[in-house]
């Protein structure tokens, strides 16, 4: 007489590569950006792959403070960031607020620096 207690790691483990083999099903996805320095703003590019022309089609244009982005079901995407960069002569109204927002959010780093720069250009 053969014991159930013997065949359980073996039925455990089948079943566990049986849901392996399977794959999840896939339900409507959200994707939300933060924006991780304060200096650039980022556009999104989001690109589904259309199978009639075998080719990257351009789905939606995004930047990073958008809540969210659906992906459709059932393709594949690709996501492109490219940053927005702003210069002094261009802009100089959204480069001053985006210094102000950097020298305010490294405020501490920034008066350490100087105080190290401060006791070499200081000592004798």
């Amino acid at each position: 007489m053969v014991s159930c207690k013997t065949h359980l790691p073996k039925l455990f483990s089948i079943f566990l590569l049986m849901l392996l083999c399977f794959p999840g099903a896939m339900a409507a996805q959200y994707i939300s950006f933060a924006q991780p320095d304060t200096l650039t703003q980022k556009d999104i590019y989001l690109y589904g792959f259309n199978t009639t022309s075998t080719d990257y089609e351009l789905l939606g244009l995004y930047n990073t403070t958008s809540t969210a982005i659906e992906i459709p079901n059932g393709t594949d995407i690709m996501f492109v960031i490219k940053p927005q960069y702003s210069t002094p002569l261009d802009d100089p109204g959204t480069w001053l607020s985006a210094t102000f927002a950097y020298v305010s959010s490294n405020l501490a780093a920034l008066i350490i620096i100087m105080f190290l720069i401060g006791l070499i250009l200081v000592r004798k």
